[in-house]
């Protein structure tokens, strides 16, 4: 797939909002962002999404990421987004040259980054890729380490997969930049985390994490085609057809995507109740959903949607890493930004008083993420920081 429009890129964010599960970040800051790179100072001549099985054996890729406080994300700027990203993957490209080269036997092979991946599906997660991709004019490979957005590092596959070290995280001033050595990524997501919050390397800072060859790539760590699927969901968005319609056919396209898995239409109903507050690093709370029926779905939100369970029932009805997605009522094309739902847009229509109903989705983990152990007892932990001190739960695909 090669997207070769501004208007091709914004269909794909769509889509990356939906799959993200409330968190990734807003589609209209995406949308900010892509208009500025496509429409202003760079050239557009096309991204290539590409598939990890087209590389060779001797390219090298990384993972290229944002990260930033989410509660403040949203007052950021184009080039505070992403001049850090493109930042730490150009001083990591050239530590990898000039220094871990020389030093690492694994890495003695390296001359130049071929390609990048994105460390989730979320629409900044996703954009600011692509947007380093323009700039570097290379490929984006057409997949990630977790099939949604996560609240931490350790909640994808690659954390599972790949040392920590090399890291790279920079500012928006390209000699700006840090690389720390931990034991974990748990530690690594931490300690950078930290350092925003003091504003040593920026209070958004660009991060480019474990380089690694294709076998690697295609070794357990990365959800394939989820690109794709962004791309097809958010055509399936802008499509003159009613919502329920578009729910049937993103169930449709997720079950036979390169990477299938099971959707499910929990219930359809208005936000009651939100609310959030900042804790450790984390923005911590809960959504409200009254549904038709009367009955009231909560979801508890880290970041991301984490947990979901209706008020009368005892067990909960669904954990992560399975996704609890949005997608407004509203039927016909999706056009306005503000009709692309995540949790900002939802905590902003909320405290204006403005009445918001959505549909509520849930979208099944893959099989990548569901059979890596390591991976599923880190999402326990982050169960816990929700005060959800239970077990994942499969219940709801039971009968889907």
């Amino acid at each position: 797939m090669k997207l070769t429009t501004k208007e091709e890129i914004l269909t794909l964010l769509k889509g990356a909002t939906f799959l993200a599960s409330g968190g990734g970040g807003p589609f209209f800051l995406a949308k900010n962002i892509i208009e500025y790179y496509v429409d202003g100072p760079s050239s557009f001549n096309g991204i290539n999404i590409i598939d990890s099985d087209n590389l060779k054996a001797d390219e090298w890729t990384c993972i290229s990421a944002n990260m930033a406080e989410p509660s403040k994300g949203s007052d950021l700027t184009p080039r505070q987004i992403v001049e850090p990203t493109i930042n730490a993957f150009v001083n990591m490209e050239e530590l990898m040259e000039n220094i871990i080269s020389k030093r690492d036997a694994k890495y003695k092979d390296f001359k130049k980054f071929t390609s990048l991946v994105p460390v989730e599906v979320g629409a900044i997660n996703v954009a600011t890729p692509l947007m380093v991709a323009l700039k570097e004019n290379l490929p984006v490979i057409d997949g990630d380490p977790s099939g949604r957005s996560v609240p931490t590092l350790e909640l994808t596959t690659f954390a599972t997969t790949q040392p920590v070290m090399p890291n790279m995280a920079a500012s928006i001033k390209k000699d700006q930049f840090t690389v720390l050595s931990l034991e974990d990524y748990q530690s690594l997501n931490t300690a950078y985390a930290k350092l925003i919050n003091t504003g040593l390397i920026g209070t958004d800072t660009g991060l480019c994490l474990s380089p690694m060859q294709i076998q690697e790539v295609n070794n357990g760590s990365l959800v394939k085609g989820t690109l794709n699927d962004a791309y097809k969901i958010g055509k399936i968005m802008e499509e003159d057809i009613s919502s329920l319609e578009k729910i049937e056919k993103i169930k449709t396209t997720l079950l036979s995507s390169q990477s299938p898995r099971k959707t499910k239409h929990i219930c359809t109903g208005k936000v009651i109740d939100y609310y959030t507050q900042s804790v450790n690093d984390n923005d911590l709370g809960y959504l409200k959903i009254q549904t038709e029926d009367k009955r009231i779905f909560t979801i508890l939100i880290q970041n991301e949607n984490i947990i979901g369970q209706y008020s009368d029932e005892t067990e909960v009805y669904i954990t992560g890493p399975d996704s609890i997605c949005y997608l407004s009522v509203k039927n016909g094309p999706l056009e306005k930004e503000y009709d692309i739902i995540d949790n900002v847009v939802i905590e902003m229509k909320f405290q204006q008083g403005e009445e918001l109903n959505l549909h509520v989705l849930a979208v099944e983990a893959t099989t990548t993420i569901l059979d890596n152990e390591t991976l599923m007892n880190n999402w326990k932990n982050s169960y816990q920081t929700s005060n959800y001190f239970g077990t994942y739960n499969s219940k709801l695909w039971d009968n889907v």
